[in-house]
């Protein structure tokens, strides 16, 4: 059945009481202050290799009061450097798609520019800047690239508690793995399945992936997440949001204390 992965993702991490999440393609910093809110405890850190991007979140102060920690790093298979495709568009823009840049390229984007930016594995980065870490969430949305980001991980697989993933089912990518690569990938470090968002006419979508020793963990606790991802899809909570924050603010702000303090 199909779920609303973010609330999905978001019950399993506070369920764990999950002590670092790290936003992986972070775009705008707007997903690490969520779980930030959801989980003041944990360390949350927000990947963005874009410079365009990163600029733009270095100087928003909801990110820097609420402690983020911000890196201008690509997150992926091998530590070093790597090349980043950054796509040409209005980057000034608040309606434009400015989260489409890549570790890989395509040929139907336009390409502003290719730089080289710092790489590294996230299992490295977390031992070496979080290493008393023990229940971790990843939230990885890398277009394209996220078996690189996964294919890094190992040393800390057991430590994480629940990954959310978007992958796809059709090659937009050059030399990208799909879906069916990711979950085999996955499914060999001990996650399993959980929930996605998908529709028969969708050729990408989110998924969840639970470790299998926090499902048994957990255990019928987990229902209450399956039922707030489904209800969340029912009420249409991803297009509600986005009206509210667009139209009415004030509104929307007020609907997020309340689900932070009695949603999950």
């Amino acid at each position: 059945m199909r779920q609303n992965t973010k609330l999905l993702f978001g019950s399993i991490l506070r369920l764990a009481e999950a002590d670092c999440i790290c936003d992986i393609g972070s775009r705008d910093g707007d997903q690490a202050l969520f779980f930030k809110q959801l989980l003041p405890q944990a360390n949350v850190c927000a990947f963005e290799a874009n410079p365009f991007n990163f600029k733009a979140m270095k100087e928003k102060a909801s990110l820097t009061d609420a402690k983020i920690d911000l890196q201008e790093v690509a997150v992926s298979n091998e530590n070093g450097s790597a090349t980043f495709h950054v796509i040409d568009v209005d980057y000034s823009d608040p309606n434009e798609n400015t989260g489409i840049s890549s570790l890989l390229s395509r040929d139907d984007l336009k390409e502003k520019m290719a730089v080289t930016v710092p790489a590294v594995r996230i299992d490295d980065f977390i031992l070496k800047n979080y290493p008393t870490t023990q229940r971790a969430g990843l939230w990885i949305d890398v277009e394209g690239a996220e078996y690189l980001v996964l294919n890094g991980l190992d040393r800390i697989k057991d430590r994480i508690v629940a990954i959310h993933v978007e992958s796809w089912l059709t090659a937009k990518w050059k030399g990208q793995k799909l879906y069916p690569e990711v979950e085999q990938l996955l499914r060999g470090q001990g996650f399993v399945p959980y929930g996605n968002n998908l529709t028969s006419d969708m050729i990408f979508g989110d998924f969840v992936f639970i470790h299998q020793g926090w499902q048994e963990r957990l255990g019928p606790s987990l229902r209450k997440a399956q039922w707030k991802g489904r209800l969340g899809v029912w009420l249409k909570a991803d297009a509600l949001a986005y009206h509210l924050k667009n139209r009415l603010p004030g509104l929307y702000r007020l609907l997020r204390q309340l689900y932070m303090k009695f949603g999950t």
